[in-house]
């Protein structure tokens, strides 16, 4: 049985961006103080609301966002975690970045084709869209049963 194929998301990149945030909150709010101009406490607000929601991505990091194995694969969606058998699956691949809008990311396209489920790839990811494509023809034609 071969290792499960995991896409976990990029933690060291959420907390320097968590960082950056505080950092240059902190300049703002001291900004605001020094010249007692309260207009600079606005930008200071909102980087310490980025900073908290870049935080709030390293409560979870432990939990993979994809996981492929001999069996199928599991992926968190907004309900929870959806799992689908290999022989569940009607289509999955890897659709690679389209513009500057749409990130590279797993599509997951149920048997009926009624149902779709995706998962970030890239920067903010542990797994590129290219080593995606390898890992999952390889566990996807392993299970061809």
């Amino acid at each position: 049985m071969a290792e499960a194929f995991e896409i976990r998301r990029r933690t060291s990149l959420y907390l320097l961006l968590a960082i950056v945030c505080f950092v240059l909150a902190a300049g703002f709010g001291w900004l605001a103080f020094d010249r007692s101009d309260l207009i600079l406490g606005a930008p200071a607000a909102g980087l310490v609301l980025i900073g908290l929601v870049h935080l709030l991505g390293l409560r979870d990091a432990r939990t993979p966002l994809f996981v492929a194995d001999d069996h199928g694969v599991r992926m968190r969606a907004r309900e929870g975690w959806v799992g689908l058998l290999w022989s569940e699956m009607g289509e999955i691949k890897v659709e690679r970045r389209a513009g500057i809008r749409h990130d590279p990311r797993v599509k997951v396209v149920s048997h009926d084709g009624t149902k779709f489920y995706t998962s970030p790839l890239g920067l903010a990811t542990t797994v590129s869209p290219g080593e995606a494509e390898v890992q999952l023809a390889r566990r996807r034609s392993a299970a061809a049963y």
